[in-house]
């Protein structure tokens, strides 16, 4: 294979073939011009303080990277930033994040949006130092993700946090990633029927999981997107999603740990994971959070229990009734240690903690059911295991 059609080969492996650009611009101007409102701006807002654990943003700076359409760019202002730094590769995002200020801001001067890429080092140099470097579900889409991820640490300040949102290899197991990297070229390959055919067929899906949660189509529709999302706009960012590239937790951990930077949370979602990464001996908030969950972390005790496949059982009858429920899928805020480091993926279906081990675990009822990320046997080493109850 020459170098030219081995670099093909590899673009299409990883969802890099520039001719099928999925156009997120245009989605998230129609999202804009359809289903704005006042609601979507508060929804994005507190969803942005719950992941910081922050009551405002008063006084720091955001830088938005790939700000798409604006939406999370207005909460950080609504939130109370005193400076906030939009930009998108794609100029038809620039010019919606623009309406919105204009709209929904009155231009405020605090606020600027413009084209530019992650993946230009020098850019990134030039920017000032931000208080927060935020990214949601962008950086997977640039064609070189882990380039991307090292340039958007740059404009950090020391004590600053990192806030990105990436396609999770440990969720999407079943189907594969490979296989969404398949459907991805197929959508951006289709014209507008199929498109449309495709986006109903994967709304299905969604409808049917609902259904067996006793929640209808109608009311999972009109109650979508604890970001301000719609649930439409996002079956085709997700379909279009292109390019497209997937990262574990323990590749972020590792990446982090690279650049100085711990997780200090994460929100484990059905496709991306959001990640808070920070300096804890840097950032006094963080620093503070980190001590107290060391502080308060118990023995798992045992013997563990074999379950199915690669899971394991260990009994939490203290914190029975402050697991995971039906209701309540991701409830829980129980955090697993091994060897003193968060493993960091909770809230599996238990099917897939069996299955596909790799430390997914789920605290439900009186237990956990969890898999150890080496595919040990927890029992040969006892002392590795430890929670934290208030992660």
């Amino acid at each position: 294979m020459t170098g030219e059609a081995s670099r093909a080969h590899d673009g299409a492996v990883k969802g890099t073939d520039e001719s099928l650009r999925f156009g997120f611009g245009r989605n998230w101007a129609d999202f804009i011009a359809q289903h704005f409102n006042e609601t979507r701006v508060e929804s994005s807002r507190e969803h942005l303080l719950k992941a910081l654990r922050a009551q405002s943003l008063d006084g720091l700076s955001f830088l938005d990277i790939g700000c798409g359409s604006g939406l999370h760019s207005l909460a950080a202002l609504r939130s109370g930033a005193a400076k906030v730094t939009g930009f998108d590769y794609d100029p038809n995002s620039v010019a919606t994040s623009l309406k919105v200020r204009e709209m929904a801001a009155g231009n405020d001067p605090r606020w600027t949006a413009e084209q530019g890429s992650v993946l230009d080092p020098a850019r990134m140099q030039a920017l000032p130092k931000f208080d927060i470097v935020y990214s949601w579900g962008v950086l997977h889409h640039t064609g070189e993700m882990w380039k991307a991820m090292d340039n958007a640490v740059i404009p950090r300040k020391p004590d600053g946090i990192v806030y990105i949102a990436l396609y999770s290899s440990d969720q999407y197991v079943d189907p594969p990633a490979a296989h969404w990297v398949k459907v991805k070229r197929a959508y951006n390959q289709r014209g507008t029927l199929g498109k449309r055919m495709m986006e109903w067929k994967h709304a299905s899906k969604l409808f049917a999981g609902g259904l067996r949660r006793l929640e209808m189509p109608w009311t999972m529709v009109r109650n979508y997107g604890t970001r301000g999302m719609d649930f439409w706009t996002d079956i085709r960012d997700w379909l279009g999603g292109w390019p497209i590239e997937f990262a574990s937790y323990a590749e972020v951990d590792a990446w982090g740990r690279r650049h100085g930077l711990e997780i200090v949370n994460a929100l484990v979602g059905e496709g991306c994971t959001e990640y808070i990464l920070a300096d804890p001996a840097k950032n006094a908030k963080w620093g503070a959070e980190e001590a107290r969950r060391k502080n308060s972390l118990e023995t798992l005790v045992g013997p563990f229990t074999k379950g199915p496949g690669l899971s394991w059982v260990a009994k939490l009858p203290a914190l029975k009734g402050r697991g995971d429920d039906a209701l309540q899928p991701r409830g829980s805020t129980l955090m697993l240690y091994d060897r003193g480091r968060p493993i960091g993926l909770p809230h599996f279906m238990h099917a897939h903690v069996a299955r596909f081990g790799g430390g997914r675990f789920s605290h439900w009822d009186d237990h956990v059911l969890f898999s150890t990320p080496d595919g040990s046997d927890p029992n040969a080493d006892p002392s590795r295991w430890r929670f934290c109850a208030n992660y």
